[in-house]
């Protein structure tokens, strides 16, 4: 199991959004929350990631998972362009790249300490793949135009998007963050309908958990295999 929710209730004054909500999400698992607006869905939500706090009950999360989170409405409040915005969510492997280049250079000029720098090397080297550091800018590229951006968009400010737009970055740079499990608020509310065939794919053989917010039964019915009601 990587989530709980135990119990919780919140009001806002006399009116109760929740009351003695419990349900879990199993690890890998693709589950949907869904309801009527106004029902709590988003609320939920933002008590998992203790953006709000209940007034009563507990949220468990998984020892050492981590979660990534998709609100409604983005504010993305940067300098970068679309692709510098995404490739940032990749610095960790863009610094062992660099890394890797520094070992090289020193093994390639006979550096005193050659026998340590091989092994750093080859340690550092296993570690980068692994982490699939030959293919990030692929798969960037890849989930971009996923998301609806051609390559003429990739330099476009982040300030000059609309909020639609920003959403789909932020979605873009979750995504290639790849959590444990991901929280997705109305994730295909700014999505045309080759950009949602994209994500129903990309969810199905995702493999982490993901727990989704929406309305979009045919979306839902593609891509999970358990609802939660509200």
């Amino acid at each position: 199991m990587i989530l709980s929710c135990n119990h919780i209730s919140k009001a806002y004054g006399e009116e109760a959004i929740l009351d003695d909500c419990s349900f879990f999400v199993n690890d890998h698992e693709k589950a949907a929350i869904v309801g009527n607006n106004g029902a709590g869905k988003s609320t939920i939500l933002k008590i998992i990631m203790n953006e709000l706090s209940s007034d009563s009950g507990d949220v468990i999360i998984g020892k050492d998972k981590s979660v990534g989170y998709l609100a409604q409405y983005q504010n993305l409040d940067t300098d970068n362009s679309i692709y510098e915005e995404v490739l940032s969510v990749k610095q960790n492997i863009i610094d062992m790249e660099n890394k890797l280049r520094e070992y090289e250079s020193l093994m390639a000029n006979g550096c005193d300490n050659y026998d340590d720098i091989v092994n750093s090397y080859t340690n550092l080297h296993h570690q980068f793949e692994l982490l699939n550091g030959y293919a990030y800018k692929s798969e960037i590229m890849g989930v971009l135009k996923g998301l609806g951006f051609t390559e003429d968009d990739f330099e476009r400010q982040i300030e000059t998007l609309s909020g639609g737009q920003k959403t789909r970055v932020a979605l873009g740079k979750l995504l290639l963050s790849s959590p444990d499990i991901l929280l997705l608020d109305e994730p295909t509310n700014h999505l045309d309908m080759e950009s949602i065939s994209w994500l129903e794919t990309y969810l199905l053989n995702y493999p982490g958990a993901v727990f989704i917010v929406s309305h979009d039964r045919y979306f839902l019915d593609k891509v999970v295999t358990k609802v939660v009601e509200i």
